[in-house]
């Protein structure tokens, strides 16, 4: 069963409650609109709603019913701000009430509280104001120590698996500790979305040691503690992108991996090597792309790209339904 599918039926089996922060934006209000239409999801707008009614007035727009919560008047702030107390002991009150005054920061706290089980931001907000809110409002998921992000490579015409690339738009230069962090995300990322087992790549410009550097000694070394705390994991590195991908090639430069040419999950050792990779398999391969999907932290709140389409906003959203499983 491809991705896609997976994502739509398990979204028709349980439409999750999904906060939109960035709510003022034709391309959201659409995409919302179609979620609620087809029962994939139950979507919550943030604004103010005079402001909701103006703007969808100009942009000729109808909501049909999707509620539009004000994070300046709502009457869960009390509760919302004892959250975010908690979280953040030295604020004063006074911050605490203006945090809660920021869409973003509210819906970080609505999904802290149970109140929705999505947070779905950044068609207008920066990625470090989304992922400012969420370290803050949600902290990270047990036993992790790295906020990341993944992407989720769809084939073109579903031929062949789905691929995940990480990470693509967080972490510049990941230490071995975060590179094996980042690993073990993206694994447990693949399982959730795919019910199948990964088989990760650590990926460098040396196979199995073919070339000696700092940066090989790093990448091996987070294969090392990947393996540590998960044994059962299917992972090998040092890897080129060939031999990770390619079965004659690993059998020629890697014999013996436990990955052997057919891994599902790619590593990148850098920020850079990883947004270079996904976007060389997008305009080259005629991949698509969904995220970047935050991993990492303890309730699911995703960042889209500010050029991002309103049918992006539809797939990253079942993507993140999909992917917060049965504790979302």
């Amino acid at each position: 069963m491809g991705l896609r599918r997976r994502c739509v039926e398990r979204a028709l089996a349980r439409p999750r409650r999904v906060a939109f922060p960035d709510a003022l934006d034709a391309r959201v209000i659409l995409a919302a609109r179609e979620l609620a239409a087809r029962g994939y999801a139950r979507p919550v707008l943030l604004a103010n709603p005079f402001e909701m009614r103006r703007f969808c007035w100009e942009k000729r727009l109808g909501l049909t019913g999707i509620p539009v919560v004000d994070p300046g008047r709502s009457p869960d702030r009390p509760r919302y701000a004892g959250h975010l107390r908690s979280r953040l002991p030295k604020a004063s009150a006074e911050e605490i009430d203006a945090r809660l005054s920021e869409p973003l920061w509210f819906a970080a706290a609505m999904l802290a509280c149970g109140d929705v089980d999505v947070c779905i931001g950044g068609n207008l907000s920066a990625t470090a104001d989304v992922l400012r809110a969420a370290i803050r409002a949600l902290g990270l998921a047990e036993g992790n120590k790295t906020v990341s992000s993944a992407f989720f490579m769809l084939p073109p015409e579903d031929r062949g698996e789905p691929l995940v690339f990480a990470d693509c738009g967080v972490v510049p230069q990941p230490t071995p500790e975060q590179l094996a962090n980042i690993a073990l995300a993206a694994a447990a990322g693949y399982r959730r979305a795919m019910g199948a087992p990964p088989r990760v790549a650590m990926l460098s410009f040396s196979s199995h040691g073919s070339a000696s550097h700092p940066a090989v000694d790093a990448v091996r070394r987070a294969t090392a503690l990947a393996r540590e705390r998960d044994p059962g994991l299917v992972i090998d590195g040092d890897l080129q992108f060939d031999a990770a991908i390619a079965p004659r090639v690993a059998a020629q430069k890697t014999p013996g991996s436990p990955v052997a040419g057919r891994a599902n999950v790619f590593v990148f050792p850098s920020l850079e090597a990883g947004n270079i990779g996904y976007k060389i398999a997008q305009r080259l391969g005629g991949y698509a792309a969904l995220g970047p999907m935050i991993q990492g932290l303890a309730k699911p709140m995703h960042d889209l790209s500010r050029g991002c389409r309103r049918e992006e906003i539809v797939d990253v959203t079942l993507l993140a339904m999909l992917l917060a499983g049965e504790d979302g």
